[in-house]
């Protein structure tokens, strides 16, 4: 038994100094608490980017930049800061874990019951997971019509005020501008109360997609399926529509279902302190059930948003579920459906557009109905729609570069949750100004008469118009875009009649759309991001039909030179808008599902998909989705679908965390506290140390126990029953040991090794880690290639993977961290620039060469060994020599 930890990388044993995480990536060998960091040395090894899960990293550190210049200790320091600040940064993500657990204490809950006993509580489970389905949907359609029917209030109230202000300008009552600053008031004030609930609950700033993303994909993001959360994100994303925000409530509705599933499923609330344990829903605590529940609310949030069941499975499946069963498929299908129909019912009668229960609304953003004879098109004008997807995916891109430099921009210098509640009340009197200035400043330049002769009939976008400043029997377009709902301004957009001759008054002018776009945009860029609940379906799609209808003119004089039937504004305004939503986001299926759901034309199920792949494949020429740009900002260690082909040249061994701290299936007490404090790994391989025929000590995977089960145990409530002494012998322990249901009583918020402390005599007792330790953990051969350990982590939802080699022996753990693009890249790099290292296996840590000055480091980079020919070493390269030769005397032999 290990009764001592093992020495901090590059620092012998018994060396002073406090406690620091080593500059590289070899993390478990920070579990050490026997030695220290020596602020005068400097310690010559690779810096692999890569974080025991759990643990933290992104981003590349100054010192494994390759660049052929001499490392100061300044520059070391430096870079070790930037390590740990980008680290703590990464705490906040933990991995989820998928695999039950098969460990005795597991076990031990189905042996000696009869079969009959263990089928019939199967399906009381199976029959809850249903009800609970049920139950979720209902939840996630009612905030949905709760943040519909308080957001059209509030716009209301926006739009009467400016109206009666406009109207006692227009009397001569008071002086003009008179509308614009009480609209600039009341906006910015509403700005303002949503941003409050963000600074009370940060997480729930955004439109919640990435973190859902990142659910799904099997990372939990801390606080973000919380209560308090859906409160503030309910209640700040109403107040951020209502003050004319380029925003969407659809986002933020998406992730509010989520949390109803994460929440409704499990049976207890931290917020108001109640727990039903005593129930089946213990049944439903672990992370497989809790990501299922998740997965159904996000469904049900799309089928609520738009009307779009269909879509809203699809969204989950094709934008982040790492991990999918027939089974899910059916419950989130009917959780989907589920909501859509009640809050078809609820709507349905809110809007007083009919009586309660005659279905008329299927969603919060439904553009079907009666209106839908405006959509038209031929198959000549399917390569129209894919040139918009093009445009659309190439202003996507640069909508998403745009944003990604600003979000950095503000992560350096809006810090602070004064600072950022400040940005949002600036923005949002600026916004005001802009979407109510611009059609003052015009005035009645765009008035358009609401019948006009020879026109077709408006009877069908009268409800969607502002008259602003026109004269009776007028409306302003460009005011209708700006200063109205956005669901209405989009209404206008797909329904305000066209006729093909491009030079008729009856037709929108391309001047107002113009007027609309460039600004629009600009401020949809600017908002997301900021602190307050924010959706950016809505912005997109606006935006893009907008565009699509100024693209109908274009084409509409080309149609006209060669004399083929076209199609009206309406249908190029559809299809912008899915060239639009598609470049940004990047979404394919799910898109093109939701569009037709939401406007019932079936018929457009291919132009959209097209116009779609279109603007996604132009817009990732040059970067990636939004959503995935801000996860990677956020440093979430995202696995995609599929990795590069290259991850087939790269070996397990190459990426992995070698020297794994392990523990002995008996150890001491002190020793694991003492190894869960110093550092934040949360899986452990469990070993037993046996001799080989030559006496040589090898350690033999037994299995892999987490962390938090390991702070359960020593937790004040369990001690006192799973320790023992010498004299007692493991055998006393595991009389008193505890159940599984004890071991996952405080799902998920287990106790932190922070605030466990044992006596001294406590200390001094062991633990028995056979019963609760998985005794057949995931493994891989160390020669295994990294695409293959990929295809593990992505198909079994995996969170460790112990590393062995040929002989069974623990010699790594792989873990989310290790598989990330950035980290694989840069092993294979090294491995490509220096062929001949990557056949060496690397020495232990007590073996490896300590260099204290800069000459020593020069020195080691001109060392001659098989490479490139013509090529010094690099700064990176050295590191790595650094470890494979202890010496010159013996690297020479």
């Amino acid at each position: 038994m290990q009764d001592t930890a093992k020495p901090l990388l590059g620092v012998q044993a018994g060396e002073p100094g406090p406690v620091a995480p080593a500059p590289t990536g070899q993390r478990h060998d920070r579990a050490g608490s026997g030695g220290g960091h020596d602020d005068t040395a400097l310690y010559v090894e690779i810096d692999r980017k890569g974080h025991s899960e759990g643990k933290g990293g992104g981003g590349r550190s100054p010192l494994a930049s390759g660049e052929e210049t001499a490392v100061s200790e300044k520059s070391y320091k430096s870079a070790n800061a930037w390590k740990t600040e980008l680290e703590e940064e990464m705490v906040a993500y933990e991995a989820l874990n998928y695999t039950l657990s098969e460990s005795e204490a597991e076990r031990a809950k189905l042996f000696n019951r009869p079969r009959e006993e263990l089928e019939h509580d199967s399906e009381k489970v199976h029959k809850l997971r249903w009800t609970l389905t049920f139950i979720i949907a209902i939840g996630t359609a009612l905030t949905a019509v709760l943040i519909t029917f308080c957001t059209q209030n509030l716009i209301q109230v926006k739009l009467d005020l400016g109206k009666t202000w406009i109207d006692m300008e227009r009397d001569g009552s008071t002086f003009r501008g008179a509308a614009l600053l009480i609209i600039i008031a009341l906006c910015t004030a509403f700005g303002a109360v949503g941003a409050l609930f963000t600074v009370f609950e940060p997480v729930a700033a955004g439109s919640g997609i990435p973190e859902i993303k990142s659910l799904l994909n099997g990372i939990m993001v801390k606080r973000s399926m919380r209560i308090k959360t859906l409160l503030a994100k309910a209640s700040g994303v109403v107040f951020a529509v209502a003050g004319g925000l380029p925003v969407g409530k659809e986002g933020p509705m998406i992730h509010s279902g989520a949390i109803m599933g994460a929440g409704l499923s499990q049976g207890k609330s931290t917020t108001f302190g109640w727990d039903t344990r005593w129930t089946k829903f213990m049944d439903f605590r672990n992370d497989k059930e809790k990501r299922d529940f998740i997965a159904c609310g996000s469904a049900a949030g799309v089928a609520a948003a738009f009307g779009a069941p269909l879509g809203g499975v699809m969204f989950c499946l094709e934008e982040g579920a790492s991990w999918w069963h027939p089974d899910l498929t059916w419950r989130t299908l009917f959780c989907a459906m589920t909501s859509a129909f009640i809050t078809n019912i609820f709507l349905s009668g809110i809007k007083g557009q009919t009586h309660w229960g005659i279905l008329s609304t299927p969603g919060l953003l439904a553009f079907g109905g009666d209106n839908t004879n405006n959509f038209d098109f031929t198959a000549w004008e399917i390569p129209g729609f894919m040139f918009i997807g093009v445009v659309g995916g190439a202003l996507g891109a640069l909508f998403n570069l745009a944003n990604e430099h600003l979000t950095l921009w503000r992560r350096r210098k809006v810090t602070g949750r004064l600072k950022r509640y400040v940005e949002v009340v600036t923005i949002a009197a600026l916004v005001s100004l802009v979407s109510f200035g611009i059609p003052m400043a015009f005035g009645k330049t765009f008035c358009m008469m609401e019948e006009r002769e020879g026109c077709p009939s408006r009877e069908d976008t009268t409800d969607y118009t502002v008259k602003m400043y026109c004269d009776d029997g007028k409306f302003d377009p460009l005011a209708s875009l700006w200063f109205n709902s956005p669901e209405d301004a989009i209404r206008y957009l797909f329904y305000e009649p066209s006729v093909h001759n491009i030079d008729s008054h009856c037709n929108l002018s391309p001047s107002v759309l113009v007027a609309f776009i460039v600004p629009y945009i600009i401020c949809a860029c600017i908002v997301y991001g900021i602190a307050i609940p924010s959706g950016l379906f809505i912005p997109m799609i606006l935006s893009g039909a907008a565009m699509g209808r100024l693209f109908g003119f274009v084409f509409t004089t080309f149609w006209n030179a060669i004399g083929i039937v076209k199609a009206s504004h309406g249908t190029y305004a559809l299809i912008g808008s899915a060239a639009m939503l598609g470049g940004v986001t990047r979404m394919t299926i799910s898109l093109t599902l939701i569009i037709i759901e939401t406007t019932g034309e079936v018929q457009f199920g291919l132009p959209i998909f097209l116009t779609a792949l279109a603007a996604r494949m132009t817009g990732h020429l040059v970067n990636e989705g939004l959503y995935d740009i801000h996860i990677e900002l956020k440093h979430v260690p995202f696995l995609p679908w599929d990795p590069p082909i290259w991850y087939q040249t790269v070996r397990a061994s190459e990426v992995m965390s070698y020297n794994p701290v392990v523990l002995d299936k008996q150890e001491r007490a002190a020793r694991i506290l003492e190894i869960l404090q110093s550092n934040r790994h949360h899986g452990f391989p469990v070993v037993e140390t046996v001799k080989d025929k030559k006496g040589k000590q090898k350690r033999r995977l037994r299995g892999l126990i987490l962390r938090k089960h390991l702070c359960q145990l020593l937790s004040p409530q369990y001690r006192y029953r799973v320790l023992y002494t010498d004299q007692e012998g493991p055998f006393a322990a595991r009389l008193h040991s505890i159940k599984w249901e004890e071991l996952e009583s405080t799902y998920p918020h287990f106790p932190e090794a922070s605030t466990l402390h044992l006596t001294k005599e406590e200390g001094a007792k062991h633990l028995e880690l056979a019963k609760y330790y998985n005794p057949v953990p995931h493994m891989v051969n160390a020669n295994a290639s990294v695409w293959h350990v990929y295809q593990l982590f992505r198909q079994l939802g995996l969170r460790h993977l112990c590393v062995i080699d040929s002989e069974g022996d623990v010699i790594g753990m792989i873990t989310r961290q290790d598989l990330t693009l950035d980290h694989c890249r840069q092993c294979f790099d090294i491995g490509v620039s220096e062929p001949s290292i990557r056949n060496w296996r690397p020495l232990p840590p007590h073996q490896r060469q300590r260099v204290r000055s800069e000459a020593d480091l020069k020195t080691m980079r001109n060392w001659t060994i098989p490479r490139i020919p013509g090529r010094r070493l690099s700064t990176e390269s050295a590191r790595y020599t650094a470890r494979l030769w202890p010496n010159k005397d013996e690297r020479k032999g």
